[in-house]
C-alpha cells in the first residue's frame, strides 16, 4: 500500500507492506547463504538439513512501513525526513548434535520464522540550504541518521545453550554528517 502527495512545497510518501516469503532454505541457518531458496546447499544431499527446512526465508520481514516527507521553505531551504520500520529477520534455534557417523552438525529446532530478531526502526533527517551563483550552485547540508538510536539487535546468537538470543550485532548509532555540494 502506498499513498503520495506532492505540491510545490510539500512532498509526502507513506508506504507499508505485509508479506510472507516461505520456502526451503539451501542450508540450515538464517543468513543469506543459508536461508535462501536459490542457494545450492545441503538441503538435497544431507538428510539432517531437511529438519524444519521449510519456513520464512531470509528476505522475509513480514511488515514494513516507510514515511518520507520533504518541505521546501522560502530562501532555498529544504528539510526532509525518512522514518522506517521493519520486522526482524526470521530465524530458527540451532541445536548442535554429534553422532558416530556424521560428526558435529547444526540442526534447526523449528522452522525459520518461529522466532524473529527485534524489529528495526530509524529516523533520518536532512536540512539543506542552497546558494545560486552565475555559473553554478552550492548546497550546504546537515544529515542526521538513526536520530533516535534504538540500539535494537539486528542479529543474535542462535545456537541452543546459555548464550541463546544474546545480541551479536546492533543497529548503528546515531550519526551526523555535514557536507557541501558544488554544481556547475
Amino acid at each position: 500500500m502506498s499513498l503520495e502527495h506532492a505540491s510545490d512545497r510539500l512532498f509526502l510518501l507513506f508506504a507499508a507492506t505485509a508479506s510472507a516469503a516461505e520456502g526451503s532454505g539451501g542450508n540450515p541457518g538464517y543468513g543469506p547463504l543459508e536461508n535462501d531458496q536459490d542457494v545450492p546447499g545441503a538441503l538435497f544431499v544431507n538428510p539432517n538439513s531437511n529438519s524444519y527446512a521449510r519456513g520464512r526465508l531470509f528476505s522475509d520481514r513480514a511488515f514494513t512501513i516507510k514515511w518520507t516527507t520533504v518541505y521546501r521553505f522560502p530562501h532555498d531551504v529544504t528539510a526532509g525526513a525518512i522514518a522506517r520500520y521493519q520486522d526482524g529477520q526470521p530465524f530458527s534455534r540451532i541445536v548442535v548434535v554429534s553422532g558416530p557417523y556424521q560428526g558435529v552438525e547444526g540442526i534447526q529446532a523449528y522452522p525459520n520464522g518461529g522466532s524473529r530478531f527485534t524489529f528495526t526502526g530509524t529516523l533520518d533527517l536532512r536540512v539543506q540550504k542552497g546558494f545560486r551563483f552565475d555559473r553554478g550552485r552550492v548546497d550546504a547540508f546537515l544529515d542526521a541518521y538513526n536520530l533516535f538510536t534504538r540500539n535494537n539487535e539486528v542479529e543474535e546468537y542462535v545456537v541452543s545453550g546459555s548464550l541463546f538470543r544474546t545480541p551479536t550485532a546492533i543497529q548503528p548509532p546515531a550519526s551526523v554528517h555535514v557536507g557541501v555540494r558544488v554544481s556547475f
